[in-house]
């Protein structure tokens, strides 16, 4: 199964690629997580991409492509792409290189969440240091411990409201055209992101 998550950011695409992952026993690659980790051991390719992701903006291809292209050569089965590809030019480098390895994307999916719902659900968003649980600071009680490994909840540094209105205007300027992209290939399954994870993660396996 090679599948690709799309939507705004905060739509849930990490949890439901998660569940996905293990539900058809293949990687769940998230371009950010990636990102993230390349930044937090301040590799080369980390350094340059940290002041995109502290302003909230995209990276630039070049790095971002270097480093999916290595998670997927190491995939055999398949995988769920998350936050990857965000523009036209990252979609079709990601159809070159399917295409030269002769395989092809099963299906996009797009997980559609209102602007409002993102904005409340990402300024409340706390996430684990060890297991990486996704949480609400409502869900959460005493001294912001994850219930699931007890290790400490923590912010990410571009989960405040101006950051998130830049990284979801970004999103339409650059990722929402790649709707029409997957529409015209007749692989794109849209998605309401709207209810709780259980009810999204039926809907999608549904439509599959």
């Amino acid at each position: 199964m090679r599948l690709v998550l799309l939507g705004p950011p905060g739509a849930g695409k990490g949890t439901q690629a998660k569940r996905l992952s293990q539900k058809f026993g293949v990687p769940h690659l998230s371009a950010g997580d990636i990102l993230r980790e390349a930044v937090s051991k301040g590799t080369s390719l980390g350094k340059k991409a940290e002041p995109y992701i502290s302003r909230g903006e995209l990276v630039p291809d070049s790095i971002v492509l270097e480093m999916i292209e290595e998670k997927i050569k190491q995939s055999k089965n398949g995988f769920i792409l998350d936050g990857f590809p965000r523009n036209l030019s990252q979609a079709r480098e990601l159809d070159l290189y399917l295409q030269r390895e002769k395989k092809e994307l099963n299906a996009a999916v797009n997980i559609d969440v209102s602007e409002n719902i993102i904005v409340e659900r990402l300024k409340n968003r706390l996430i684990c240091s060890e297991c990486g649980a996704i949480l609400s600071l409502k869900d959460v009680t005493g001294e912001g411990i994850c219930p699931k490994c007890k290790a400490k909840l923590k912010r990410r540094t571009d989960d405040n409201e101006d950051t998130i209105r830049k990284r979801i205007e970004v999103y339409f300027k650059h990722t929402f055209p790649l709707l029409d992209y997957y529409r015209e290939k007749g692989i794109l399954i849209n998605i309401s992101g709207e209810g709780s994870p259980d009810e999204v993660f039926n809907r999608i396996i549904n439509s599959l």
